[in-house]
């Protein structure tokens, strides 16, 4: 009979594969531990309480990540079964010696395997270039399957499509390596996430004589950082947050491209509520006022609401904060309320200041491209010179392409919404179109309204 598992042992189970999925929620950790739900559960806690898990909250569920400290545990444990497992060899005859649980004998290899990190430490953001080198040591050729676990989730491969993965594994395509060859892989990792993964490649092949057979890598270990938030405004939705690596850059003038739709107001409202809640010094120039009441009120001291609506007193109540206008017929009056309100700023102030300019479409049909840009640009400088990071809206579809493009020109950065065409329903995707002389993730992420809303 197999020698019931120790605490311990379940323990380096759990780990180890937490470990090798780079992060991991409970039902796939009980499967790969093969343990019971509610005792896996309970482990998993006990792990996290003491610094050998982190637990993280990923679309509404729970995921543990292994730490430092929950590598040092795994290594010490599997040495400490190497020992306990050569001990046993010396003093046990052949048939009375029990079996122990993850001293199992791998089945000899022909095939070995490298992995070669550019870096070892990174930014969430940064590339990070891998080589994996795989070499037939042996007599007779291979055919390789399968490569399991080429990278860790919660990395972006930028040069995928010239490969077939399914995941984050590797299809091999039936591949065949003869004597004393090596194949080399090499992808462009991007971390899109902060903590401690492990590399560890299974590579599956089959020998000549039709043997099934595997051979894992010697891990190795990606700390990954978070950016420098310091120099970053964030957007109040951290989802968005994690495509700019940390927000807007500071002191910067970004457009967001949109259809009128919910998850577009939504983004919006973050915004200002992340600066208000931030104590940021916040504008927000708009035509409506929806939702717009408990800020004006409580918040009299950093939130500055600039209403551009003929109806302005019946959609808000007058306050020292609240500037109410005509409408957007007249550029100058807007420009006149923005710099009276400048002068209520304490200079001496370090508060962060940042602005939402939601009226540019407006503006564009009542004055067309070229006093609109006019405006616009004087706008953005004086905003600039008051360190304010602004984030104005506009929807293309509302206008000319040469219309759109006078006005994008204006902006270092642009944030875009677009819908594309699914089997069922038209789904909406964000991405970063733009972001001059900054680092952002290129890749384009579903836009989900209760997401946001959360």
């Amino acid at each position: 009979m197999a020698k019931r598992r120790t605490k311990y042992e379940i323990f380096s189970d759990l780990l180890d594969i937490v470990a090798r999925k780079g992060y991991c929620r409970l039902t796939r950790a009980s499967y790969g531990a093969n343990l019971p739900v509610d005792r896996a559960k309970k482990s998993l806690t006990f792990l996290a309480s003491r610094g050998f898990l982190k637990e993280e909250d990923a679309d509404g569920s729970k995921v543990y990540k292994i730490t430092k400290r929950g590598l040092e545990y795994l290594e010490t444990f599997r040495q400490m079964h190497k020992l306990f497992a050569a001990l046993d060899e010396k003093i046990s005859p052949p048939q009375a010696r029990p079996s122990i649980y993850l001293a199992e004998p791998k089945p000899k290899s022909q095939i070995h395997t490298k992995i070669t990190l550019s870096k070892n430490q990174a930014k969430i953001g940064e590339k990070i270039e891998l080589e994996f080198k795989i070499s037939n040591m042996g007599r007779t050729p291979a055919t390789f399957v399968k490569i399991e676990e080429l990278f860790p989730r919660g990395f972006a491969v930028l040069n995928k499509s010239s490969f077939n993965f399914e995941d984050n594994n590797l299809n091999m395509n039936l591949k065949r390596l003869d004597p004393l060859m090596i194949e080399e892989i090499r992808l462009t990792l991007r971390p899109l996430e902060e903590g401690v993964f492990v590399v560890k490649p299974k590579i599956f092949y089959v020998e000549e004589n039709g043997y099934q057979n595997f051979c894992e890598s010697e891990p190795q270990t990606i700390n990954i950082l978070e950016e420098d938030l310091s120099k970053r405004v964030s957007t109040g939705y951290k989802e968005l947050d994690n495509l700019l690596l940390g927000g807007i850059p500071l002191n910067y003038a970004v457009i967001l491209t949109s259809i009128s739709c919910d998850e577009r107001d939504l983004l919006v409202r973050k915004f200002i509520e992340s600066g208000v809640k931030e104590d940021n010094i916040t504008f927000y120039v708009t035509f409506g006022a929806s939702g717009m009441k408990p800020l004006t009120e409580n918040f009299q001291s950093n939130f500055y609401l600039f209403i551009c609506n003929p109806q302005a007193d019946q959609v808000i109540e007058s306050l020292p904060n609240v500037f109410k206008l005509k409408g957007v017929e007249n550029l100058t009056e807007i420009s006149i309320a923005l710099t009276s309100a400048f002068r209520k700023l304490d200079k001496s102030s370090n508060k962060r200041r940042r602005a939402c300019i939601e009226i540019i479409s407006d503006v564009l049909l009542q004055h067309h491209a070229v006093q609109t840009r006019r405006w616009l640009t004087g706008i953005i400088t004086e905003l600039k010179s008051k360190g304010f990071t602004t984030l104005s809206v506009m929807n293309p579809q509302m206008h000319t392409s040469e219309e759109v493009q006078a006005i994008l020109d204006l902006f270092e950065g642009e944030i875009n919404i677009h819908e594309k065409e699914g089997k069922r329903v038209t789904k909406k995707f964000l991405r970063i179109k733009k972001m001059y002389n900054q680092r952002y993730l290129e890749s384009e992420m579903p836009l989900i309204k209760e997401r946001i809303q959360s």
